[in-house]
């Protein structure tokens, strides 16, 4: 074994992320016997998981694979949560677990026929929805605005204290003998001489075992490139505002303007916005909701602040004047189809995925877990687990199934053994090698792999890495440090040095010594890196209808946010724990 690691016994599975899917699946496969480790470079569950409103929704998804596992994870988290509370007790199994129901509101001819066709087709499936009569409507919430035309009532969405959930479900791998570490980053894998995943890289050294799991979140994508399966999964920004608490009672579900379906599928990377309202048994009140691709930029937009509290203030017009305690952002894992990727890799065997649930990961955990531990530990699934495959249609750039890919109505399982003692460890780095090759550096037709580089179209010979393509340019540099602006390009060349970053399809700290170019992708420059930057501005005001003096941060006491307009500005610095996202490098 490299470095100096140390493990009672080498585990049987390695889990690479421990917010709530990493955590599930880790609970899951414990449950069924395998022996497993949880890797984070961060603090425990300090990232999007610690972001999250802790949502368990079935009210905002059409038919389809997605909705089924919710509605899976919807019936399993319950009897879960009491499997917890009767191994760990009820202190620690505490979750704030509440079946309290969502209202979806239109306001408007247009929305309110458009919402009830889609409450249509979800009932047809199994979802409970229910049209409200306008004189009811005061009954479920009393404060709700007097211009709504529809209210529907889905009595199965629940919510649930996504931070406890998910120390909960690691206080049970512990407890069965696995293991959980903070502040260790996984740097990617190695491979025995079959090309077979043998172990998992990180600064301690190589841990051997049997499988690894990339539940890496918004950051999965940097560490399947670092794997050598590239993965097209982004970070996609949201925000949230926190409100002084309210009595009880005040808000009584989770509510949302109708126009949050269309928000959540929207593929563009402009900020979309929708109305979400929801308290929580502190008192506060959680007010959302906002996507946007910006990379992981931690800004939080004033403009943005606006739109959420100009929302709220429709829906409940008495929240034009509560404080805003502060506000918070965090980052979704996004796929191009709006699906989690959960199963194998047929690109490297003994790796295995589970990300991409973006703002849903909470509500679908549960199942999610599960999944993953049946296929890994080759029990009949509990759901059709090709929908969610890697090498599906619907993932940009996704690789074909080839060799011994599972077929489209399945995957095989792989049979988890304990990992090898030091000579089996010795494998090659799981990479993606730089070719001897030169890459074509025209932009005109002919063979190859085509890719812009900085607008500029090229082409690039399969198996090229981004580096090659670019050094093949003539280019020397790429990045520039974030201290001095000074130039870097390829110094390490095996991904370990991070000087050679780059922004690839708008995820930036891509290593392009590891990153092999696929058809399509767009490369640019990046400046700097992309790290956790300083902690929040604060303010002071009156409310969300106030006048609005300063907008409330991360962890400000008595922000205000005007729906008008908002004064003053504020960032939040962003969390690198659920992954491997390099941290560049160059920290001048």
């Amino acid at each position: 074994m490299h470095g100096s690691w140390t493990y009672g016994q080498h585990p049987d599975a390695v889990v690479v992320g421990s917010g709530i899917i990493g955590a599930a699946c880790a609970e899951a496969l414990t449950r069924r016997g395998v022996r497993v480790l949880v890797l984070d470079r961060g603090a425990v569950a300090s990232a999007t998981t610690a972001s999250g409103e802790g949502n368990l929704l079935v009210s905002d998804k059409p038919p389809g694979p997605e909705l089924g596992l919710a509605l899976a994870s919807l019936r399993r988290w319950p009897a879960l949560l009491a499997e917890l509370r009767e191994e760990l007790g009820p202190r620690r199994a505490a979750c704030e677990y509440e079946r309290k129901g969502g209202l979806v509101v239109a306001i408007g001819a247009a929305q309110s026929a458009a919402l009830h066709a889609f409450a249509a087709a979800q009932r047809a499936v199994g979802v409970e929805a229910h049209a409200l009569a306008p004189d009811e409507f005061a009954a479920y919430e009393p404060h709700l605005t007097p211009r709504a035309t529809a209210v529907l009532r889905y009595p199965q969405d629940a919510q649930l204290q996504p931070v406890l959930a998910a120390t909960a479900l690691l206080a049970a791998v512990r407890a069965r003998g696995g293991e959980v570490r903070g502040g260790v980053a996984a740097l990617g894998v190695r491979r025995d001489r079959h090309g077979r995943v043998r172990a998992v890289r990180t600064a301690h050294g190589d841990v051997p075992c049997g499988a690894v799991v990339n539940a890496s979140g918004p950051w999965a994508g940097s560490f399947a490139d670092a794997a050598g399966a590239p993965l097209p999964v982004a970070p996609r920004r949201g925000l949230v505002l926190v409100t002084a608490p309210l009595p009880a009672g005040t808000v009584r579900h989770k509510v949302y303007a109708a126009d949050y379906v269309g928000a959540v599928g929207a593929a563009e990377a402009d900020l979309r916005v929708s109305t979400v309202v929801e308290a929580t048994q502190a008192g506060t009140v959680l007010i959302g909701s906002s996507r946007q691709r910006v990379g992981f930029d931690p800004a939080i937009p004033v403009t943005v602040l606006r739109a959420l509290a100009r929302g709220a203030a429709t829906l409940f017009p008495l929240l034009a004047a509560v404080p805003v305690l502060r506000a918070y952002g965090g980052f979704r894992p996004y796929t191009p189809d709006h699906l989690p990727v959960i199963g194998p890799d047929p690109r490297r065997a003994g790796l295995w995925h589970a990300t991409g649930h973006e703002g849903a990961g909470i509500g679908l955990a549960a199942a999610t877990g599960d999944l993953l531990a049946e296929l890994l530990t080759g029990e009949p699934p509990h759901l059709d687990p090709a929908p969610f495959r890697v090498d599906r249609p619907g993932l940009r750039g996704a690789p074909e199934a080839a060799g011994d890919a599972p077929a489209a109505g399945g995957v095989p399982a792989v049979a988890v053994r304990p990992g090898p003692g030091a000579a089996g460890a010795e494998g090659p780095v799981a990479r993606v090698a730089a070719g001897p090759g030169v890459a074509q550096a025209d932009g005109g037709g002919g063979g190859g792999v085509p890719l812009t580089v900085d607008g500029v179209a090229r082409r690039a010979r399969p198996g090229d890495t981004v580096a090659t393509v670019l050094l093949a340019t003539g280019r020397a540099a790429w990045r520039t440090t974030r201290g001095g602006d000074r130039p870097r390009g390829v110094f390490c060349g095996i991904g370990v040095c991070h000087d050679c970053l780059v922004v690839v399809n708008g995820l930036p700290d891509v290593r392009a010594c590891l990153r092999e170019v696929a058809s399509g992708d767009v490369v640019e420059t990046q400046r700097g890196a992309v790290l956790p930057g300083p902690g929040p501005a604060t303010g002071a005001g009156e409310g969300l209808g106030g006048d609005g003096a300063g907008a409330a941060g991360r962890d400000g006491g008595g922000g205000a946010v005007d729906a008008s307009g908002v004064a003053g500005s504020t960032r939040t610095a962003a969390v690198d724990g659920d992954g491997a996202h390099g941290d560049g490098g160059d920290r001048a």
